[in-house]
């Protein structure tokens, strides 16, 4: 608790102080960038489905997270993590986050960071929230419940 005194009446004010938080960039290990790179790069070449939402959430990724040499806080979505996620306040759901993906995984547990979920994921902390852009584009609301960082 915080009391200040206005030096014009002389009335007494008491806040609650919160201590002062710097937002920092976030950070993701150098590996995850560069294969965040490199989904770039074949995202545009290939042109797939929803490419150009695909393209900017990697961009968008690519420019607002900084990539880092050391490791990484455990609550930070990265390659190689067991997320535990909800989409829209729906159920919760879990997937391992992986770089390079099979056809045919998504059904069994598996998000590829090269889609829409997978790029909006990595990087992400517990707890956070993140708009997640569909292939329909809709725009509905991303929820890390938790995350189980790779062993």
């Amino acid at each position: 608790m915080a009391i200040s005194i206005s030096p014009q009446t002389g009335i007494v004010h008491s806040f609650a102080k919160e201590p002062s938080r710097l937002r920092q960039r976030p950070v993701l290990p150098e590996a995850d960038h560069q294969h965040l790179l490199q989904h770039l790069e074949v995202c545009e070449k290939n042109r797939g489905p929803s490419w150009t939402l695909l393209a900017y959430v990697l961009q968008n990724k690519l420019v607002n997270c900084e990539p880092v040499g050391t490791s990484v806080d455990r609550d930070i979505v990265t390659g190689g993590s067991f997320v535990t996620y909800s989409v829209g306040g729906g159920a919760a759901t879990s997937g391992l986050i992986v770089h390079r993906a099979r056809p045919g995984l998504l059904q069994s547990g598996v998000v590829p960071v090269a889609s829409l979920l997978g790029a909006t994921l990595i990087g992400m902390r517990t707890g956070q929230r993140a708009p997640l852009l569909c292939e329909d584009g809709s725009v509905k609301s991303l929820l890390v419940l938790d995350t189980v960082p790779p062993a």
